[in-house]
């Protein structure tokens, strides 16, 4: 693959936007369908294509802790916020794309990723 195509496909979520959390299922419902919260509990989680945090802030009452990353800036800060304003203090938010994970192997128990491209 070319550098130039390499580079971009970090960029795409930048440049597709989400759909609104409201049209996704609710966390608890996508956890269910998973296998429940004994999949993530007492687990490092990481929520790959976090958008603004609605299934890591979900999770995370399960979790011992959840790390969520995206490419989309503007969408981490929103999941910052959310978490602050639900008082959730068991995650953190990254900019950053899956092809490029900024954590070292085996950081974490469970990797989920929904409603992402």
């Amino acid at each position: 693959m070319s550098s130039v195509a390499t580079e971009s496909v970090g960029d795409l979520g930048r440049h597709v936007p989400a759909l609104s959390s409201a049209l996704r299922p609710r966390p608890h419902d996508e956890l269910r369908e998973w296998g429940g919260p004994p999949l993530l509990r007492g687990k490092r989680v990481l929520d790959l294509g976090c958008g603004d945090g609605r299934l890591a802030l979900g999770v995370a009452p399960f979790a011992t802790s959840v790390d969520g990353i995206d490419p989309d800036a503007e969408a981490v800060a929103a999941a910052k916020r959310n978490a602050r304003k639900a008082g959730v203090r068991n995650v953190r938010f990254a900019a950053g794309a899956a092809q490029h994970l900024p954590y070292p192997d085996a950081a974490f128990d469970v990797v989920i990723l929904s409603w992402t491209l």
